[in-house]
């Protein structure tokens, strides 16, 4: 398990980012782009921003809304911050970001399909303070794990397995094209897929140690500073110091809703009432 520290206090120009892979030395926060991003965040909705070239996109990633976007005009940048969606749907997104090509600020909350798809489809990204970026569900779990996860391991039946085989188990085929889209996107973006993979395994490994389990869906991995750089380098042109685990100062999203299992590995409270535990 990655251990984090966040060294980033207002009073300096530079923070630090230490942990066994290196360190990533994070950029001064600017009182323009946090201006903008404090007016995205209180904006539904994907808009061009009141007396600016500059789009906020702070929604779910549905067509409705990446088509939106496809349609505005050019701008200076996009601000990007969003609760996620489907992992296919944000696809789509991504091919229309790729099109585009403006620069593009991660703020606030980027979960799920952003922090999977999205995330790693920008060529040209700037990192927020205020971002807490996190992947959805341990997606790589191969079936055998999956089918016993929350049947005190118990191991599939050479029917079941037949039936996974043929994709006549519902579930696992959702489970399963998840992770093949995920796979399928990270290569085209040529990105190496260890850029879930890790995080997945890592959700894995805290889940296994701790005493409930919930759905493997359920899951969700904090992204760290050096994650991110070591997957995808110079891609990220700015980076301020932002939320890298639990218990990180810079971490003020869902505190009251969610149940930690690891340092940055952590389920929502809701799903964490119908746990599985011995």
């Amino acid at each position: 398990m990655l251990r984090t520290i966040a060294l980033a206090l207002s009073s300096i120009a530079i923070g630090v980012f230490a942990n066994a892979q290196g360190d990533v030395e994070f950029d001064t926060p600017d009182a323009a782009t946090d201006a903008l991003v404090e007016q995205c965040l209180e904006t539904d909705g994907v808009n061009v921003l009141d007396g600016t070239d500059v789009i906020c996109y702070n929604a779910a990633i549905f067509p409705e809304q990446f088509l939106k976007l496809n349609a505005l005009p050019p701008a200076s940048k996009i601000i990007i911050t969003s609760p996620g969606g489907n992992v296919a749907t944000a696809r789509g997104m991504s091919k229309i970001l790729d099109k585009r090509g403006e620069p593009a600020v991660i703020a606030g909350q980027c979960m799920s399909a952003c922090a999977m798809v999205i995330l790693p489809g920008l060529d040209d990204v700037h990192i927020h303070n205020s971002a807490h970026i996190a992947v959805h569900g341990i997606t790589m779990m191969p079936y055998r794990k999956w089918y016993g996860w929350l049947k005190d391991d118990k191991a599939p039946s050479t029917a079941s397995l037949m039936a996974a085989q043929l994709g006549y188990d519902f579930g696992f085929v959702m489970h399963s094209s998840g992770k093949e889209h995920m796979v399928d996107h990270l290569e085209g973006q040529n990105v190496d897929p260890d850029y879930i993979q890790t995080i997945s395994d890592r959700m894995e490994i805290d889940a296994d140690q701790h005493d409930c389990r919930v759905d493997a869906k359920d899951y969700w991995g904090m992204l760290d500073a050096n994650h991110i750089t070591r997957f995808l380098g110079d891609r990220i042109t700015r980076m301020e110091a932002f939320a890298q685990t639990w218990d990180d100062p810079n971490n003020q999203l869902y505190k009251d809703v969610i149940q930690p299992i690891g340092a940055q590995t952590y389920i929502f409270e809701n799903k964490y009432e119908d746990a599985v535990c011995p």
